[in-house]
């Protein structure tokens, strides 16, 4: 298993330039594979892409992934025109993970409230017009310009998808080219990840990358961690489906470490760190105690 960790793009109330910088160079250095990106667009969160484009001038070898954007209140042509740039400035490093939404402030946000019991039917649209998009960007030349500008990466940046019900799943098998589950825990990770290779081997997809997000808050007193962590997860999401204690991993960065064993054998293939306190030390922490296992 390969271990990324998250940008603190949701946090813009306690970070700013210096931070985001100094968080990606000291991440991108230590060794993670993927630095990642959470979006909730109706929130005073950074935007995904362009948080991304900024830390590309100053990373040079990991992965930059969206994980997730939620595609269908924004328009997907401008999406893959923002998704080309930042593989070009990443010199093609990007993965795009994408997914349908399930807030319907984000589509009123957009003024495309409509769309919100249709955004299933819409997101399978979307993704192939971006990858129709990019095969077309390749058609500039000297003297005549398309849509574009065309991505590094052939045919285009991997695209995840996340989901969690059955129809998402096979959805996400028959347009993405990997997988990429939230906070769900290592045991959902564990039991659902052999459906979710099915799902896209039945696609012909035999060769697919899944990924996971895990939270967590590293710190030697333990509850002060939590308490900090939970602060701005419940800032993010209003209100929590369980207890924090169930959805941070938190404490000592050795304690997380043991339970980052669990993600490893779970079946999937990435694991994204997302550490919910905004100091540079949880990164350092993380690097030291976490990533040496997984490098």
């Amino acid at each position: 298993m390969k271990l990324g960790i998250g940008l603190p793009n949701t946090m813009a109330h306690e970070i700013d330039r210096k931070l985001m910088l100094d968080w990606a160079r000291l991440a991108d250095q230590a060794g993670f594979d993927v630095l990642g990106t959470i979006d909730k667009p109706n929130f005073d969160s950074w935007d995904p892409l362009v948080t991304l484009a900024g830390v590309a001038l100053v990373t040079e070898r990991a992965r930059l992934a969206t994980s997730i954007l939620v595609l269908p209140p924004r328009h997907e042509v401008l999406v893959a025109k923002q998704a080309a740039v930042v593989d070009q400035l990443s010199g093609g490093r990007l993965v795009l993970g994408l997914a349908q939404g399930g807030r319907e402030d984000d589509f009123e946000l957009f003024d495309v409230a409509e769309d919100f019991a249709r955004r299933s039917s819409k997101f399978e649209r979307q993704v192939n017009h971006i990858r129709e998009v990019w095969r077309k960007s390749r058609e500039s030349d000297h003297d005549r310009g398309v849509v574009g500008p065309p991505p590094v990466q052939d045919p285009g940046p991997p695209i995840w998808s996340g989901a969690l019900s059955e129809k998402a799943i096979e959805r996400a098998a028959r347009v993405a080219d990997g997988f990429i589950f939230g906070t769900t825990g290592a045991e959902f990770m564990k039991q659902t990840t052999p459906k979710v290779r099915e799902a896209f081997a039945a696609q012909g997809k035999h060769e697919i990358e899944v990924a996971g997000l895990a939270y967590v808050a590293v710190g030697d007193d333990a509850q002060a961690a939590l308490e900090e962590g939970a602060h701005h997860v419940v800032r993010y999401y209003g209100e929590l489906w369980t207890e924090p204690e169930n959805l941070i991993h938190h404490g000592a960065a050795t304690k997380i470490a043991e339970e980052v064993q669990a993600y490893a054998g779970s079946g999937i293939d990435t694991l994204i760190l997302f550490a919910e306190i905004p100091r540079l030390d949880q990164v350092e922490q993380l690097a030291e105690h976490v990533l040496p296992a997984y490098r």
